[in-house]
């Protein structure tokens, strides 16, 4: 959208592989730290109803049938989430347990009862976890980039912005509330910058950031660089956060993947993740 900056043209490229012996490591949910939150009222920009699946009937988390085509009056709610519909118990069942590379609905519960029937998330804690549960799922590459980065061009924080919602891309998965798949790619655009970048360029294009500056710099000048990175999330629903983030994978292995991921020149400007080819 119009409100994102990019100060350095996105290095689109297809996601690098993580090793086996990286992606099944077990990381223990490491804390966050938020310093600042605010919406800054991007509404015009936040996602059609058509987008959001808002404005149709709901099908099948299973199969994909509507009331009409599964032949009952309306579809079954779950009970836990109150979102993910069915037309019959046994999709139901099915769908809750998962296989055959599906992962299944126990796994996704608690995150569509985070953002309801309207694809919107409410309370302050429901949308700290949710940025928590984005920055864990792209770890393994922005991370590695951050401190790639900074061995670079010093010390800065991780902007990372979204074409997205923070309700759409907190979901595990690309199907929204409907039952029905988003219609867009879901993707994030990663920059590293410097707080004097951050002045000149992010601010001058979209003067509503100045107001995160005094906590961004704070940030910036008191993170440990050997265990955490300093944030910036926006989203095109208008949420933006401030805060610090655990660095997992740790720095041994930031600086190893950074330098595969990210070095000879790879990665130079800003980088984008497609969240669903992950």
């Amino acid at each position: 959208p119009s409100n994102m900056s990019s100060p350095n043209q996105a290095n689109e490229k297809p996601t690098p592989n993580v090793p086996s012996s990286i992606s099944d490591i077990n990381t223990p949910r490491a804390t966050f730290r938020w310093s600042q939150v605010l919406e800054l009222g991007y509404e015009e920009s936040a996602g059609t109803s058509s987008d959001l699946g808002t404005d149709v009937d709901p099908v099948c988390f299973h199969c994909g049938k509507s009331a009409e085509e599964g032949g009952v009056p309306k579809l079954s709610r779950c009970s836990k989430c109150g979102v993910a519909c069915y037309c019959s118990r046994d999709c139901q069942v099915t769908n809750w347990k998962g296989g055959d590379g599906v992962v299944g609905h126990k796994f996704l519960c608690a995150a569509y009862k985070r953002v309801g029937e309207d694809m919107m998330i409410i309370f302050s804690d429901d949308k700290d976890s949710a940025r928590q549960d984005i920055l864990s799922r792209i770890r393994f590459y922005a991370f590695p980039y951050s401190v790639h980065k900074s061995s670079i061009v010093g010390r800065g924080f991780l902007f990372l912005q979204s074409d997205s919602s923070l309700a759409v891309l907190s979901l595990p998965a690309p199907t929204m509330s409907n039952g029905k798949k988003y219609p867009k790619q879901r993707s994030v655009l990663l920059h590293w910058l410097t707080m004097k970048e951050f002045s000149s360029e992010v601010c001058m294009e979209d003067f509503e950031l100045a107001s995160v500056q005094k906590e961004l710099k704070s940030a910036v000048e008191s993170y440990n660089e050997e265990v955490e990175v300093p944030v910036l999330m926006r989203f095109r629903c208008g949420h933006v956060a401030v805060g610090i983030a655990p660095l997992v994978p740790d720095i041994k292995l930031c600086k190893m993947l950074g330098k595969e991921y990210y070095g000879s020149g790879k990665g130079s400007g800003a980088v984008q993740l497609n969240i669903d080819d992950m």
